[in-house]
């Protein structure tokens, strides 16, 4: 911490307000919301945990400037405003800002219109939505037209107007009001309808143009009367393609939250009136490492800061679970109570039909995700990140052809390992390849990894098929340890490959890669070697791409160890043994961890499984020792 920030932090106000952080070039890292600026901004500097996110972020930070506001109220809109004019790059931004569909209801005007909306606004009007898409407004705002004509236009009504009536009139699209062709309360009561229609009140609107039909019909008017029966089909037809009413108390909406090692998605479903009519994900790019709560906040304080109707109730998978995030959430809800003028609470269920949507919300999330992964390559950022990792490795070319590695096995058993390889920044599934250990017997993650790559380049070296080509990056799934034992082997084949290691953060997250780099791209981690360690968050796409790689090696290693699993379960030397069958079988295995321990096992031990009788433990005992 410099000098500057040292005097800066003694200045700061008792007060609430906005704190920017800004780095020696000036630009803005971040943008944040303080009740109590003082305690705030101070504990970004004291010796305590931060994320990582974070922690890079203040690495960075040359000076700070705040913003005292007379209210937190007033703090959390000047810190929305900041966030969207600086964008900085460690707030967790809303980048997809557009506007769900409404339909809007001039009601503040003498003969309303009916119309589309991409934004609430406090001008007297009422607005219906949101709609899960344009095409649900525009065959809603149709219906209506044939059925409650309202005028289409903006043009100013006088009373005791001349004008003629335009083409809308004559095809039944306008009852003309500015033609004194329909007097005000007749149009009041057609705009009514279209209230009632639009409120979810279709029943009742049914019931109304039904009974003009029936009362036509009685007059011997049959062509009026066919023509309620054509607007009594429209409105049918239109009631079981959608069911969407206005915000009422039975309305809330839903989020939930999915992450992998790098980006997280955010996943929000509108329920009005019981149903889903809408649903809509953000991807929060480098949140991965957040935590749910604090991505839900910015997500709330984002989205319903404008252009939203604001439910009841707002459902989140996620909850706080320290005082600060609890406080936030009281004051959150405070502040939509605000702009709602009515009340609004976030409530995390934790049991009923609620939890359960949650829980489908959070499934959608993680889709939504994997599909954003999956598209990875397909918008030119695997080819961004191949670059990126050329400079940052210092490499002679870009990597087309990458090699993985990743160990997998349970305790001392199943021990195998995979190698992926990846061409162009994509899988190459058909160059996979699979390795059940031969030398090694023991957890060994080293030694493993040894065996697997010396196998591996032993077979180039003899020109097998499916080994002839060589990668021009190899990457292992491990630490310094692991680097060098593959250096090793390298050397011994007389093979150039450059090696890094994938390391993991203690959360088991992609956070780095280490190797012997030639360049000035990476931090010393241990002056006993020539090991450097390359941090990927300063890099989203590298990180990204690393990351998938490490997943899909670890992927394909597990599933095999799956599958050695359920195979070593299903077959073995208990299969002779009579009155043992699956189960015991896998209680066996299970306790004992593996055959050679159970062939070691007394009738004492045998019979302290769970499950196993005396008259088993004999029987397994006198098998395995030959009695």
């Amino acid at each position: 911490m410099n000098s500057v920030i040292q005097e800066d932090l003694k200045k700061l106000p008792d007060k609430p307000g906005v704190y920017i952080m800004r780095n020696i070039d000036n630009t803005v890292l971040y943008v944040g919301k303080a009740r109590i600026l003082k305690n705030r901004v101070r504990s970004y500097f004291r010796n305590v945990p931060h994320s990582n996110r974070i922690s890079v972020m203040i690495s960075q930070i040359d000076h700070f400037e705040y913003i005292v506001c007379d209210s937190e109220y007033e703090a959390l809109l000047l810190e929305n405003n900041l966030i969207k004019k600086y964008k900085p790059k460690y707030n967790v931004l809303l980048k997809d800002d557009k506007g769900f569909p409404y339909i809007k209801v001039t009601v503040n005007e003498e003969f309303p219109r009916v119309m589309l909306a991409r934004n609430i606004q406090k001008d007297g009007a009422k607005y219906f939505g949101p709609y899960h898409s344009t095409w649900v407004v525009n065959t809603t705002l149709e219906a209506i037209k044939t059925i409650l004509p309202l005028r289409p236009c903006k043009k100013v009504i006088h009373a005791n107007s001349n004008d003629r009536p335009c083409l809308n009139y004559h095809i039944g699209l306008c009852k003309a009001p500015c033609c004194g062709k329909i007097t005000k309360e007749e149009y009041d009561a057609i705009a009514s309808d279209v209230l009632d229609f639009l409120g979810g009140h279709m029943s009742e609107l049914e019931n109304k143009i039904k009974a003009r039909m029936l009362e036509e019909a009685e007059k011997l008017n049959f062509e009026q009367a066919a023509i309620y029966r054509e607007k009594l089909k429209a409105i049918q037809q239109l009631a079981e393609k959608q069911k969407i009413v206005t915000v009422s108390e039975d309305d809330f909406d839903v989020t939930a939250i999915e992450k992998n090692d790098v980006d997280a998605c955010l996943q929000v479903f509108f329920v009005r009136g019981g149903n889903v009519v809408g649903r809509e994900f953000f991807i929060f790019e480098g949140a991965g490492t957040e935590s749910d709560e604090f991505i839900t906040t910015s997500f709330i304080k984002q989205f319903y800061n404008e252009n939203f109707v604001i439910p009841p109730r707002i459902y989140t998978a996620s909850a706080p679970e320290t005082e600060e995030e609890r406080e936030d959430r009281t004051f959150l809800q405070e502040w939509l109570t605000g702009l709602r003028n009515a009340k609004c609470e976030i409530i995390t269920p934790l049991k009923g039909s609620k939890k359960k949507l949650t829980e489908m919300v959070k499934m959608n999330a993680g889709i939504a995700l994997a599909n954003k992964t999956s598209s990875f390559a397909e918008n030119g950022q695997a080819r961004k990140a191949l670059e990126i990792l050329q400079h940052v490795l210092n490499l002679d070319k870009i990597p087309e052809r990458i090699e993985a590695v990743d160990i997998s096995n349970t305790g001392d058993s199943e021990i195998n390992a995979s190698l992926v390889v990846f061409i162009g920044g994509t899988p190459c599934k058909k160059a996979y390849k699979r390795y059940i250990m031969k030398e090694v017997q023991q957890r060994n993650d080293v030694g493993s990894m040894q065996e697997v790559l010396s196998r591996r380049f032993t077979a180039y070296k003899e020109g097998r098929d499916g080994f002839t080509a060589l990668p021009d990056l190899l990457l292992v799934d491990g630490g310094a340890g692991q680097v060098a034992v593959a250096e090793e082997v390298l050397r011994q084949k007389n093979i150039n490959v450059p090696v890094y290691g994938m390391v993991k953060d203690d959360k088991h997250r992609t956070r780095s890669l280490v190797g012997s780099f030639a360049g000035g791209n990476a931090a010393v981690i241990d002056n006993r070697s020539n090991y450097k360690e390359f941090v990927l968050k300063e890099h989203i796409e590298l990180w990204r791409f690393i990351s998938s790689i490490q997943d899909e090696a670890h992927r394909f290693a597990i599933t095999h160890n799956r599958s050695l699993t359920k195979k070593r379960y299903r077959l073995s030397e208990l299969d002779n043994i009579p009155s043992i069958g699956e189960r015991k079988k896998f209680l066996l295995l299970k306790h004992f961890g593996s055959l050679a321990a159970i062939r070691k096992a007394s009738v004492e031990e045998l019979a302290a499984v769970k499950g196993i009788s005396k008259s088993n433990a004999e029987k397994i005992y006198e098998h395995f020792n030959n009695i």
